[in-house]
């Protein structure tokens, strides 16, 4: 089960991606954090497996990791608090 759901995760990481390419910010966030939810549930599923397999269970690790890095990346920049009221 947790092969099939990591390739969803792809899927919407490479989907993400996409949109993120074509000025979708909003939209490309919201599919990465869907892909981490997919990785989430492949984690449990390999950890709640008859047999533990750890380079599966690396492997979604790692691709937790790396779209909530994504997810990180393209956020907005947020506005210090300074820098705010000199705007005002």
């Amino acid at each position: 089960m947790p092969t099939w759901i990591l390739w969803l995760g792809a899927a919407l990481v490479v989907a993400g991606s996409a949109a993120q390419i074509t000025h979708r910010a909003s939209a490309a966030r919201a599919l990465w954090l869907l892909a981490v939810l997919a990785f989430a549930t492949a984690a449990v599923g390999v950890v709640t497996a008859a047999e533990l397999s750890l380079p599966l269970l690396l492997t979604v690790v790692v691709a937790i990791v790396a779209t909530v890095a994504l997810v990180m990346v393209t956020s907005e920049p947020k506005e210090s608090a300074a820098a705010r009221r000199s705007a005002e």
